[in-house]
């Protein structure tokens, strides 16, 4: 009982843990924007950014008194203050706890959509051990410093009252009769000279402070002067993710109901190769272009908007479509010899697949900072270790490493040997970044070729893809299948491919679980009517069971799903059935656990005071990944069906780790380059190896896939007509024909500045008269998708990050010199930031951030159209 006697009492050590809680809060916000702040205004500025703070110190200190049986309101009002002190204490752990483990700060507006989802919760619970240890140290603190903040504090705000009752208010009550004559200037004769000196000071520091609020820049001191608990309220009181949508996924409108009978007169019909009932996903193709333009049409005018919804690529200013162009010589030799056949397609999507690590190979940011953790005697027996980590991925790339002494690696250990002769193996993308470091909205650019939705999460999923994803065009093409028309087609046409009349069968296969932020409903709305998830490794009722331990809070490893992938590939190539199969792997994901019959090996050294344990295990990852897509291939070697698979590769996003940026690692709200440079890959053994550098998207997936589907003549005419009309309504470049970085416009064209409406930019971007370059402009959404885009152009090194919240900074960069990007540049305004790249990089750059920051505007609003999204 005695250690009880030397615990401090409740009430104060409450009290203190508010006050270290909140300052410590207040101190880490400021500290991770300090370098952004000018020396003068920040020291100017400085004592309004604790207002708030002082203000909630002093109710806690209000409500925490020490409680008195006599008084019962006294307790309520203790009860109260000791919740509070109890809030901003976790609050503050919590978001030390988040700071040690990324670097970044936590977004009280987007929680409450992690609280929602259990599968997210797990992600939060990984971190438990940092906030402990955050919580642990400003608990110990305020336990040492308890009784003196408390009684300061005390003290302090008697002296406040007693400054002015003592003296001013003395005659203000008598026998509870109010007496208001010390209201008169004759008040001032009784105080004594002393007192009147502390008011006066309190009057000029109150004034002082009161200006110096109402005349500073409201970005960034408003929101740097937030305090908890206050800014907690953003969980609540700011919803991230609310959509009321125009259209619902798979809406389909009656084609002539509530159109103006004059649209008939103009001679529109629908598509001559649109089904009479087309699959979920062709709602738009259905109706008529001048149908889009009537405004009273309430099928499209849902969200009261100047242009009705839906995507146009006719009236898309941004697109640039390289259809015009040639298809590279050596693929146009390849097709014209009918030596590419597709029947089957494979699209992998690699989790946190950084480009470079497919293949780890010299030469990158990457692997310079690897090497420096290794003293100098160490890094040849390092680069020889490193470089042999991912074979595959050398094979499937073309992309062949070196050695410490320059020569080629030898890959025979590898899983799995490449059967491609020398100089073929299809198409590797050199430059590719990501369209949202956010895995299921990179998901929609290469399953869907469309943009995703600039906000939290995966919104997405309450409303109608504006293109026909994968699985829909396979649909699509099914439909007159096994139909009379299609058989006495194929009977007529001895000479058709007997993959021809064969249907198509669209599968998703992952190891984890599918609930995580409603991945279960995007499939669906993608088109997936067949899948193998977690849930099917561990129903009873399946044919395979999962065999493992699950490896980390999502589910199990790759592995697992084998069995599965080869009756798949085994139905394939005997059941006369067409695949397509999509599989994200996810033994990538932090926390990068790999099986435990797995080995582990030392890629990182100790040089160095970062912590490389993170970034070793993710190396392991992504070596057993890359096994893993050695089994994959294998298998396809196996059944037979290799020379006639397409399989397409690409990373959903980077991952970034303390060797990329000390400051800031991990994908959430963190825009650093090293969460966006990912590979694409198209193989097919039949396929001439070219190398394409290309600032290109995953956007260009599906485009690519189409074009390669007609060329090469895999699929009957009917279906080939269908595959051509769709090909070039499509955002993205098909990645057969050269690329086009930009082309120049008409001088006139697009003179017209962007009109403002309500809600909306109008549907041209910002040109100027004189400024006849129209840029391939590509937006990658940081994570979670509604705070901040990444812009960049294709053909030039400058990258922007453009803040969607007033509590982001804008970011510059030069890839070109800067390609590690460890110097950008940082400030709050554009005007600012405009000024900075003007002095450093030159009025070239200057200007092109300035269009990079209003395109990338319009491109928000855009979006949201183009979704029919609008926030209740």
């Amino acid at each position: 009982m005695k250690l009880f006697a030397y615990l401090p009492p409740a009430v104060p050590f409450l009290f203190a843990a508010l006050v270290v809680g909140g300052l410590a809060s207040k101190t880490l916000h400021i500290a991770l924007h300090f370098h952004s702040l000018p020396l003068l205004y920040f020291v100017l500025y400085s004592p309004t950014l604790v207002l708030q703070d002082i203000f909630v110190i002093a109710f806690a200190r209000v409500l925490l008194l020490t409680p008195t049986p006599e008084i019962k309101l006294q307790w309520l009002s203790t009860v109260l203050g000791g919740i509070l002190s109890l809030i901003v204490w976790g609050a503050s752990s919590v978001q030390w706890g988040f700071f040690m483990q990324t670097g970044a700060e936590v977004d009280w507006a987007a929680s409450n959509s992690f609280l929602s989802d259990p599968a997210a919760m797990k992600i939060l619970l990984s971190g438990i051990s940092t906030v402990s240890a955050a919580g642990t140290i400003i608990g110990l603190v305020a336990w040492l410093a308890n009784t003196k903040f408390y009684h300061w504090t005390g003290l302090g705000l008697q002296a406040i009252r007693g400054l002015f009752s003592s003296g001013i208010r003395s005659r203000y009550t008598l026998l509870g009769v109010p007496d208001r004559s010390w209201l008169s200037t004759s008040w001032l004769t009784k105080m004594d000279f002393k007192t009147t000196c502390r008011v006066a000071i309190i009057v000029s520091l109150s004034s002082s402070l009161l200006f110096l609020e109402l005349t500073r820049p409201s970005i960034p001191y408003d929101h740097l002067s937030g305090a908890l608990p206050l800014t907690l309220l953003d969980a609540f009181s700011k919803k991230s993710v609310t959509t009321s949508g125009c259209r619902q996924p798979s809406q389909k409108f009656p084609l002539w109901t509530s159109v103006n009978p004059g649209l008939l007169a103009n001679g529109w019909s629908r598509p001559s190769w649109l089904p009479e009932s087309p699959p979920s996903g062709f709602s738009r193709y259905e109706h008529s272009p001048e149908e889009l333009a009537v405004k009273d049409n309430p099928s499209w005018y849902g969200c009261n908007e100047a242009e009705p919804g839906f995507y146009n690529p006719k009236k898309d200013p941004l697109k640039i479509s390289n259809l015009d162009g040639e298809i590279y010589a050596p693929l146009k030799a390849a097709f014209d010899k009918h030596n590419v056949e597709i029947e089957h397609v494979i699209l992998v999507t690699l989790e946190s697949g950084r480009k470079e690590v497919f293949p780890m190979q010299q030469g990158t940011p990457m692997f310079d900072a690897l090497l420096d953790s290794h003293p100098k005697e160490e890094r040849e027996q390092a680069i020889d270790k490193l470089v042999t980590m991912t074979p595959v991925s050398q094979m499937l790339t073309g992309e062949y490493a070196t050695d410490s002494k320059g020569q080629r690696v030898n890959l025979t250990g590898a899983n799995w040997q490449d059967s491609a002769p020398e100089g073929m193996g299809g198409l590797n993308v050199r430059g590719a970044i990501t369209g949202s470091s956010l895995t299921f909205k990179s998901v929609l650019g290469s399953h869907c070729g469309v943009h995703p939705l600039p906000v939290d999460l995966l919104e997405e999923t309450e409303l109608e893809i504006y293109q026909p994803c994968l699985p829909q065009l396979f649909e699509l093409f099914n439909t007159v299948k096994g139909s009379d028309a299609g058989s006495s087609r194929s009977e007529r046409d001895e000479s058709a491919p007997p993959a021809w009349k064969n249907p198509w069968k669209s599968v998703f296969m992952q190891s984890i679980t599918d609930g995580y932020d409603r991945q279960d409903t995007l499939n669906e709305n993608m088109g997936f009517k067949h899948k193998v998830v977690k849930s099917t490794l561990t129903s009873s009722g399946s044919k395979y069971q999962a065999q493992g331990s699950e490896i980390n809070y999502f589910g199990y490893a790759e592995t697992e799903l084998k069995p599965y992938i080869k009756d798949l590939f085994e139905e394939a190539a005997h059941n006369k059935t067409r695949m397509f199969l999509s599989h994200i792997t996810s033994t990538t994901h932090h926390p990068w656990n790999t099986p435990d019959d797995f080995r582990n090996d030392d890629y990182m050294g100790s040089r160095g005071s970062i912590n490389h344990t993170p970034m070793n295990n993710y190396l392991n990852t992504v070596r057993f990944v890359d096994g893993w897509l050695g089994e994959i291939m294998a298998m396809l070697d196996q059944t037979g069906i290799a020379n006639s698979t397409l399989v397409v590769i690409v990373g959903d996003h980077g991952q970034a780790f303390a060797e990329d940026h000390k400051e800031m690692t991990g994908t959430y709200e963190n825009g650093h380059i090293s969460n966006y440079r990912v590979p694409i890959v198209f193989r097919h053994p039949h396929m001439p190896r070219l190398n394409i550098d290309a600032n290109a998207t995953s956007i260009s997936i599906i485009p690519t896939i189409l074009d390669l589907l007609i060329q090469s003549k895999s699929l009957d005419p009917r279906d080939s007509e269908m595959a051509s009309a769709l090909l070039s309504d499509y955002q993205g470049q098909s990645l057969i024909r050269p690329f086009v970085p930009s082309i120049k416009q008409n001088p006139d064209a697009n003179a017209q500045a962007p009109r403002e409406t309500n809600s909306r930019i109008s549907r041209k971007p910002h040109s100027k008269p004189g400024d006849h370059t129209q840029h391939n402009w590509n937006f990658g959404i940081v994570n979670a998708g509604g705070s901040m885009v990444a812009v960049t152009a294709a053909g030039t090194p400058w990258r922007l990050i453009l803040p969607l919240k007033e509590n982001f900074e804008y970011i510059f960069s030069d890839l070109d010199k800067d390609p590690g990007e460890l110097h950008p540049l940082n400030a709050w305004t554009i005007k600012e930031l405009l000024k900075e790249v003007s002095s450093k990089y030159g009025d070239a750059a200057a200007k092109w951030t300035r269009d990079a920051e209003r395109v990338g505007k319009w491109w928000v609003n855009e979006q949201r159209r183009n979704w029919g999204y609008r926030e209740a």
